[in-house]
């Protein structure tokens, strides 16, 4: 496997997955009377814009889980542009700009961070004990990298066989299509989540996550238990039943609400010019400052589409 091919499926599940696994911390559980339906796919309309779609994502999943059905098909068929957290049709440019944020500033190492102990039960766990190849060829060239970079290819780990990712089919489909590409974010925007949690509890968690997958099943349980809320299409049962580090580490602002508010605005300027189809992670859609609900402020229909 090319290093490019390796970096685009870390893109595809670096920011993308802590938000997707966000925790019910990370933002106001909403009033037991207001939950959302039940529905990944949510339809906007009104206020000047073109009919456009929210589509909620995971961004890595079990091939066997993967869930795309033929009502999200077909509102996928009525839209001219797909629009995701980072603009898709551009996964060589993203990576090789990746590949020049990633390292911490300051040129800190992970050896800086953790123990030598700490250091040689990471070390021992991507070299030797990973399943996920992209793991083992990653490691050697991230030692500089910030560790939740690292992090993010764990989640292949509590993935039992073959993994499918969201954002590489849509973008297929959206290809074979030939619809327009956007993205809400840069990689510079998302690498900027990154650099404003500290390096040193980046580093905790990356040790705390080896050592939760050297236990057993518990990591890969709380992995089952979101994919079983994704596929029953419950985004506010997502974000209420998940555990998580986000409030500890003082991010939840940055890895959830504020992106939310900033990708507002653009989602109404894009819709007043073309029919969009709108895929973001599905810790965004939920809650009380999800983008379900943050449309709805702005005075937007928002209608859960279901079979």
């Amino acid at each position: 496997m090319s290093m490019f091919k390796t970096l685009s499926i870390l893109l595809a599940v670096t920011i993308c997955w802590a938000c997707s696994f966000a925790p019910a911390s990370a933002q106001k559980e909403a009033p037991k009377d207001e939950k959302l339906e039940k529905s990944l796919l949510w339809k906007v309309t009104g206020k000047g814009i073109k009919p456009s779609y929210v589509f909620g994502t995971i961004h890595m999943i079990g091939a066997d889980d993967f869930y795309w059905d033929k009502t999200m098909d077909k509102a996928f068929k009525k839209t001219k542009k797909i629009v995701m957290e980072m603009d898709m049709s551009q996964q060589m440019a993203m990576a090789m700009q990746m590949m020049k944020l990633a390292p911490m500033k300051g040129g800190e190492t992970l050896k800086d961070l953790v123990s030598e102990e700490d250091y040689k039960i990471i070390e021992t766990y991507f070299t030797e004990e990973a399943k996920s190849p992209q793991a083992k060829m990653t490691f050697g060239m991230a030692q500089n990298w910030q560790p939740m970079l690292l992090q993010s290819l764990l989640y292949m780990e509590m993935i039992d066989g073959p993994v499918k990712a969201y954002e590489m089919e849509l973008t297929s489909k959206a290809k074979e299509a030939d619809m327009a590409f956007g993205g809400l974010e840069t990689v510079a925007d998302q690498m900027a989540v990154f650099n404003s949690i500290p390096y040193k509890k980046q580093a905790e968690g990356l040790l705390e996550m080896i050592q939760n997958l050297k236990k057993g099943n518990e990591a890969a349980n709380e992995f089952a238990k979101m994919v079983t809320f994704y596929k029953a299409q419950d985004v506010d049962g997502m974000l209420e039943s998940m555990q998580g580090d986000l409030e500890e580490m003082g991010s939840q602002d940055a890895m959830l609400d504020n992106r939310n508010l900033k990708w507002i605005p653009q989602i109404i300027e894009i819709s007043k010019e073309t029919p969009t189809f709108y895929a973001v992670g599905a810790g965004h859609l939920g809650g009380e400052k999800g983008v379900i609900r943050l449309l709805r402020k702005e005075g937007f229909k928002v209608t859960a589409v279901k079979k």
